[in-house]
């Protein structure tokens, strides 16, 4: 897995488990076996590098270290390691941090001495302001102020002083004795786990080099051996070539020349048969083309044959259906026409009925008004012949109450005559209206029929 190690060690050693994973050989075949099973995988190409895993603990230091060292590892793969290389880095490191703590452990005593220059300065303020002339026990006060500083300055002091001791002497040397213990023990692993397994890297290294120079002489006395035989067939032709020198030297130079003009003038002549048989080929290859051409002009014929043929039934199978359309509007004119006859008919009928309704209404009015006039005109001759006898007998009025009612009933009896014929005649003219739309509708769809046949003829 030679991409991985192009990485930088920081990005390799940040996600180390995470490449180990990937670069781990596919399984090709999972065979179980007996309880527990194994799996056969791909041929394992990975390349092994011994590095040093932190288990717990440690500070920034020992990371550091740890880094460094595996950084050299990686870097310096397949190479003896060398044993003082890691010493040095470790020393380095552990080096500065000693360093670091030794500027920093007599720091107590310098705060104590500051401390105590402040405890003097801060007595001599207090003794600054006295008058010493004026005030006879101001003497006494002054001392006391300045004993109570050289105290605060003797009390920081010791306690400086007391700090640095217990950081030298006890502190800073008790971490010191652990830190060379830890390295001794570090020291003691590299030597005795890490470069006994970077040595047998090297060793395995070195054995699959001697088996691979092994390999390798083994293929090379066998290409020796091919190489061997190669040259011998190689002399054997060289004394075959001088054997025919030999015989060539032996010919007659003339004759083998004549030979040589014969065979020349008899290629002459082949050579302008070859032109007549490149013509014959150049005309071949014109024919051939043309004849493909021919074949796909043919094709294409043969293509548009089929489009006519299609056509041509679709045109039969239009023809067809007009013939029936035609047929279908044949029979339906002749549906219409027996429709219109018998139309025709009933409304002549109705007509004639009709007339003679009229006709018999008109005689039947007729007969009334003249009965009507005959009765009326009788009795105002009677009226007249009878008046001046009976001017007195007023009971002939009764007479007049009856022919009063008979009038009534007689325009009554008229009355609902007329009426009934008005009815009969409204029921004729609605039936008649009908009738007439009806005949109006078929003849609007005749004549759409009509419209529609002759557009199809015309088609």
């Amino acid at each position: 897995m030679k991409q991985y190690l192009e990485l930088q060690p920081a990005e390799l050693l940040t996600h180390l488990d995470k490449y180990a994973e990937e670069s781990m050989p596919a399984v090709s075949q999972p065979v179980f076996v007996g309880m527990g099973g194994f799996k056969l995988q791909e041929e394992d190409h990975r390349i092994f590098i011994d590095l040093i895993n932190k288990k717990k603990g440690g500070n920034k230091v020992t990371n550091k270290i740890i880094y460094a060292i595996n950084t050299y590892l990686i870097r310096n793969r397949g190479v003896a390691s060398d044993f003082h290389l890691i010493k040095d880095v470790v020393e380095r490191n552990t080096d500065a941090i000693e360093e670091d703590i030794n500027q920093s452990v007599s720091l107590p005593l310098y705060l104590g001495l500051l401390g105590t220059f402040l405890g003097i300065v801060f007595g001599l303020f207090q003794i600054a302001g006295v008058d010493f002339a004026a005030d006879t026990t101001a003497l006494n006060t002054a001392i006391s102020l300045l004993l109570d500083g050289v105290k605060i300055a003797m009390i920081a002091s010791f306690t400086g002083l007391l700090f640095m001791v217990i950081n030298s002497g006890y502190t800073f040397k008790g971490a010191k004795s652990l830190v060379e213990e830890k390295k001794n023990d570090f020291y003691t692993f590299i030597q005795t786990d890490l470069l006994p397994l970077l040595n047998q890297n090297i060793n395995s290294t070195l054995f699959s080099l001697q088996s691979n120079l092994h390999k390798f002489n083994e293929e090379f006395k066998t290409n020796v051996g091919k190489l061997g035989s190669v040259m011998g067939k190689n002399y054997d032709t060289i004394i075959a070539q001088e054997k025919i020198l030999d015989a060539l030297q032996k010919i007659d130079i003339l004759s083998y020349a004549d030979a040589n003009v014969k065979v020349l003038h008899q290629l002459k002549l082949t050579t302008g048969r070859f032109e007549t048989f490149n013509q014959y080929l150049t005309n071949a290859t014109e024919l051939v083309n043309q004849a493909t051409l021919f074949t796909q002009s043919m094709e294409e014929m043969m293509k548009r044959t089929d489009n006519l043929n299609l056509l041509g039934e679709k045109i039969v199978s239009v023809f067809e259906e007009n013939q029936a359309l035609a047929k279908f509007l044949q029979n339906h004119y002749s549906a219409l026409d027996e429709s219109h006859q018998l139309i025709t008919q009933a409304v002549n009928g109705i007509g004639n009925t009709l007339d003679e309704s009229l006709v018999k209404l008109k005689e039947f009015t007729q007969d009334r008004i003249t009965e009507v006039q005959k009765i009326t005109l009788k009795e105002i001759d009677l009226m007249e012949s009878q008046y001046p006898e009976r001017w007195k007998k007023l009971d002939n009025l009764a007479f007049l109450e009856t022919v009063n009612k008979h009038l009534t009933d007689m325009k009554m009896s008229t009355a609902a005559q007329i009426g009934s014929v008005a009815n009969e005649v409204r029921t004729l003219n609605d039936n008649m209206v009908n009738i007439q739309k009806a005949i109006l509708t078929r003849g609007s769809r005749k004549s759409s029929f009509k419209k529609l046949f002759d557009w199809v003829k015309s088609i």
